[in-house]
C-alpha cells in the first residue's frame, strides 16, 4: 500500500512542480525544467517531470515503508 501512495504522490507532483515553476526566472525553474516533458490532453497544455516523480516517489516510498515497520 506504501508504494501505491508513493506513486500518486510523485505524480501529483510531477504535474504540479513544473505547472507552478512555469515562466519563472531562477534556479528552481531551471531544475524542474530537466527532464519535462510536453502533452496535450483536450487542448490543456501537460507538463510531466521524469525527475521529480522518481525522485518523490521514492523518497516518498521509503518514508512510508520505514513508518510501517
Amino acid at each position: 500500500m506504501a508504494l501505491v501512495k508513493a506513486v500518486v504522490a510523485g505524480a501529483i507532483t510531477a504535474l504540479a512542480i513544473p505547472y507552478l515553476t512555469r515562466g519563472a526566472d531562477g534556479q528552481l525553474s531551471e531544475w524542474a525544467s530537466y527532464g519535462v516533458v510536453h502533452a496535450t490532453a483536450g487542448g490543456f497544455h501537460l507538463t510531466w517531470s521524469w525527475p521529480i516523480f522518481c525522485v518523490v516517489t521514492l523518497f516518498t516510498w521509503a518514508l512510508l515503508a520505514w513508518a510501517n515497520r
